[in-house]
């Protein structure tokens, strides 16, 4: 019988950290571009860092249709090998494992872990569509609470989830189209109500209740 979301998740990523000649790490420098064009027929899954992938309107501004995080996997829109307008980049210094499509999806054939994938891409896809939609129906502050939940990973604390790596306002600006000085803004509101706190052990601790609450209102 089969789990959560997360059971799917851990099933397939145990399989792509096997020792396999399809799969390469690699060391993506904060600001540095990992692909330009889409995956090209490359799946990318992130060991470390947080990247953030966007695409560009015809009249230049750039648009960001996904933030991701240490565990996550992204780039399956160039599965096709076609050339796409997205761009992926590390937000900070990141390890990725760079993996070929066609050779993992040949090896995943008849396994138990290509169901798991398959579930794993579909709730990928419903958590893209709920991004782009509190993307268009929120106020920056809400869209800076949003990309914070998105961003944090689940702790020992079932209440609490957490931001391992440090983000700048700067970036957190750039995310929801926003200048630096509304982040701080919003941040120190976030502080105030506790829907964030500071720890020598991360970024940022993020009580789950409080900031769904707060996406309610």
């Amino acid at each position: 019988m089969r789990n959560s979301a997360a059971n799917f998740n851990d099933s397939v990523i145990d399989f792509i950290r096997m020792d396999r000649d399809y799969v390469k790490n690699i060391k993506f420098y904060k600001g540095e571009c990992i692909y330009i064009g889409g995956g090209r027929g490359s799946l990318y899954f992130i060991e470390r860092g947080h990247v953030r992938v966007s695409t560009q309107t015809e009249d230049g501004r750039i648009c960001n249709i996904g933030f991701y995080k240490e565990g996550d996997f992204f780039g399956e829109s160039g599965f096709s090998g076609d050339i796409i307008s997205e761009t992926a980049t590390a937000l900070i210094d990141c390890t990725i494992k760079k993996i070929n499509f066609t050779s993992f999806l040949e090896e995943m054939k008849g396994k138990d872990v290509l169901y798991d994938f398959m579930i794993y891409m579909a709730n990928k896809i419903m958590n893209h569509q709920d991004t782009i939609s509190g993307f268009v129906v929120f106020n920056s502050e809400k869209r800076l609470a949003y990309t914070l939940m998105r961003m944090a990973s689940e702790i020992k604390d079932e209440n609490m989830s957490s931001i391992k790596n440090k983000i700048s306002y700067q970036d957190l600006s750039y995310m929801i189209g926003t200048t630096r000085s509304r982040v701080g803004y919003f941040m120190n509101d976030f502080f105030r109500q506790g829907i964030i706190k500071e720890s020598k052990d991360c970024f940022l601790i993020i009580d789950k209740k409080r900031i769904e609450e707060y996406l309610m209102e």
